[in-house]
């Protein structure tokens, strides 16, 4: 995979600097999901999330979610703390090791934005 720092993100100037956060959204084929090993794979990036930010002190890794739709699998993680950018530096180093998937994307977020708008 060929990870870069163009990911997309909002501008660092907002009316909140309190809560920034970090989205990874992986997107798969449907019918992935009812594998086992995409599963399991999921699972353990997430685990591997959560020790990363919990032992890292940049955030709180605060979970994923599964979204199925008739076009497309997809999950999203979710990272938040008081700067997305050492967020990122500190897991950049795991996403560069996924296996190639059809759409895969970061969010940097910057300010606070209400549940709805995070939903990509």
């Amino acid at each position: 995979m060929n990870l870069t720092d163009e990911l997309l993100d909002n501008s660092p100037v907002g009316d909140r600097q309190d809560e920034q956060a970090v989205i990874i959204c992986l997107q798969f084929p449907i019918g992935k999901f009812e594998e086992q090993k995409a599963l399991a794979a999921i699972f353990d990036l997430d685990n591997i999330l959560r020790e990363v930010i919990e032992t890292s002190g940049v955030g709180r890794y605060d979970g994923n979610e599964f979204c199925v739709g008739p076009d497309e699998e997809s999950v999203k993680f979710f990272i938040y703390g008081l700067d997305a950018n050492a967020i990122y530096r500190e897991i950049k180093s795991i996403l560069q090791f996924l296996p190639g998937l059809p759409s895969f994307y970061i969010i940097k977020r910057y300010t606070n934005f209400t549940e709805n708008q995070l939903h990509i």
